[in-house]
């Protein structure tokens, strides 16, 4: 008698991005926002909050930072908002440092006059946040390139855009009509077709997850978290935290302070906008 034994094997990783890039082209394709679901539910179901499994103080004193700067008594002063069906949260984060003393640019907000040690820098940080009727995703490396690929339309899809194509452009009004001529590399009619079929694309995305990407004028959208924390030094005692953040075209630098072990808004140290 012959016994048939079945192994499992593990799906390598870079199957399942190939089937997940494929899954959100055929739903494109076919218009389906039932296939558009089974996308972000894989999605959600593949990575997970890791606030438990924090390396260290520094990188467990993160997480609690990001999720008291979600708290709506500070959320509101920084002008962050949170906005659904999907909420796309950052996988990583930049860097986190540390300062030996609190001097007065320290506090203050002024990283660019302070001296601080990098205690970690490219960390796999994915905050634990959850609300009722959101879908949470985590914007990890691989999701970054299958959205930024499914958003443009060059061939092959790249999430580096090349701004040099406008050398040569030229744009001139008369008779408050304004006329935009290509160059040789993507003449203006080639140029506004792609532009086109990219918003179909972003739209595709908008009308069933929100606004997950940042447009961009000229070069195709890109998918971002809707608030990104991309440093944080702390004091060496874990009282101060300078935070330094982004959104889709704007960003600033806070100051937190940790009141009876709360993290609590201090001040706004700036506010910036492209």
């Amino acid at each position: 008698m012959c016994l048939l034994s079945i192994v499992w094997m593990p799906i390598p990783a870079f199957s399942q991005t190939n089937q997940q890039r494929d899954l959100l082209e055929r739903a494109f394709e076919t218009k389906s926002y039932d296939l558009l679901a089974t996308f972000f539910d894989k999605w959600q179901q593949e990575y997970v909050d890791n606030e438990a499994e924090a390396p260290d103080k520094w990188v467990a004193e993160a997480h609690k930072v990001f999720a008291a700067i979600l708290r709506s008594e500070i959320s509101s002063k920084m002008g962050v908002e949170v906005y659904g069906p999907v909420l796309v949260v950052q996988g990583s984060l930049g860097k986190i440092g540390c300062v030996k003393r609190k001097t007065t640019d320290f506090l203050t907000g002024d990283l660019e006059n302070t001296v601080y040690v990098i205690i970690d820098s490219a960390i796999d940080f994915r905050p634990k946040y959850q609300l009722e009727n959101l879908i949470t995703l985590y914007l990890t490396e691989d999701y970054r390139i299958i959205v930024n690929d499914y958003l443009s339309t060059f061939n092959p899809p790249t999430a580096e855009f090349d701004y040099d194509m406008f050398d040569g452009w030229e744009l001139t009004e008369s008779d408050s009509i304004l006329t935009v001529t290509g160059n040789e590399k993507e003449p203006y009619d080639e140029f506004e077709a792609r532009l086109q079929a990219e918003f179909e694309r972003s739209l595709f995305l908008r009308d069933y997850a929100g606004s997950i990407y940042c447009p961009h004028m000229f070069g195709p959208s890109t998918i971002v978290p809707f608030f990104t924390i991309d440093e944080i030094v702390f004091d060496r005692s874990l009282h101060y935290a300078v935070v330094v953040y982004s959104e889709c075209i704007s960003g600033g630098t806070v100051v937190l302070k940790k009141v009876k072990n709360k993290w609590t808004f201090d001040h706004q140290y700036e506010r910036w906008i492209e």
